[in-house]
């Protein structure tokens, strides 16, 4: 089971980063809602994702070149721009969390005054500027990275980060994160099967631009794993995983021995190794545990007993 994240409130089905959005995401069974800040001309923090107002506005021109009150003005899809402080007003009102996304650096001081004592969570591409929060107040912080870089939790350690919100993942993503107590936070999951896929891999929440979609998905615990469903169990139990996700710490390791590409229902080529049982082998998973960073040649050489666990 995971929670739901309301994408710029609810991004498909309202317009984005609007009051109107964040009571649809409410409607919809979200827990949190996500919405994007800038700052003003006049030094006010508004609700808004891209640094001009030409794409979901009436308007045209820079945020930054705008006060709040030429701002308001404007008709962002039968809507206002809402200030940071009318949109973290209205989610506790509607007894949401909500996820602050600071879109530029120099926010962090304002930004803190504004979630102090909120359920909230500020997430950044700025890392540098996460670190920043967490020095000002105590307040839940999030890094969120577009790519899979070599070490994504390092990064969330270095920025003192609560909780990661990737847009690629891949099951090593989640277990190392829950390891250090960080939270993964996928983006963007329109699609229930895809959701039901990261409660498999182990979600602990689900940004959506679908939240009403994805719900019923978020809610269904996941299925065929435990003591009493999994056919393998007891298995390997490497360090910091339990059955419920329990997955190969290889995974992808594309070895054509133990896996194929095969076409998700979506149509994307993904790796599976479904039938592969290398590392559910006793003596090939203590091989593993013992060498965390063994090939899969390895591992089957462990399993011909060509190499011999000491």
């Amino acid at each position: 089971m995971s929670i739901v994240i309301g994408h710029r409130g609810a991004r498909a089905l309202a317009p984005e980063n609007t009051l109107k959005g964040i009571y649809m995401a409410k409607e919809c069974g979200a827990d949190f809602v996500e919405v994007d800040v800038r700052i003003s001309s006049d030094g006010s923090l508004v609700i808004i994702h891209d640094d001009t107002v030409n794409r979901t506005t009436n308007g045209t021109g820079k945020v930054e070149d705008m006060t709040l009150k030429e701002l308001k003005l404007l008709d962002a899809g039968g809507d206002k721009i809402p200030t940071l402080t009318e949109a973290a007003d209205l989610a506790d009102e509607l007894d949401m969390g909500i996820v602050i996304e600071m879109k530029e650096e120099g926010l962090e001081s304002l930004v803190a005054q504004e979630v102090d004592g909120r359920n909230a969570i500020v997430s950044s591409f700025y890392h540098a500027s996460l670190r920043e929060i967490k020095d000002l107040t105590k307040v839940k912080t999030g890094i969120i990275i577009s790519s899979l870089p070599l070490k994504p939790v390092e990064l969330a350690l270095w920025a003192d980060a609560d909780v990661i919100f990737p847009r690629l993942t891949n099951p090593n993503l989640f277990k190392e994160a829950h390891r250090e107590g960080i939270e993964v936070y996928p983006w963007t999951i329109n699609d229930p099967h895809e959701a039901q896929w990261m409660n498999r891999l182990g979600a602990d929440g689900l940004v959506s631009d679908k939240p009403c979609q994805i719900r019923k998905a978020a809610n269904e615990p996941v299925k065929n794993t435990g003591p009493g469903k999994c056919d393998y169990y007891p298995c390997h139990h490497f360090e910091g995983q339990d059955c419920t996700h329990c997955f190969c710490p290889l995974y992808p390791c594309k070895d054509p021995d133990l896996g194929r590409f095969i076409r998700s229902r979506r149509g994307k080529r993904i790796w599976s190794c479904v039938d592969c049982t290398l590392v559910h082998k006793p003596k090939v998973a203590k091989y593993l545990t013992e060498h965390p960073d063994a090939t899969t040649e390895e591992l089957k050489a462990v399993d011909r007993n060509d190499i011999v666990p000491l």
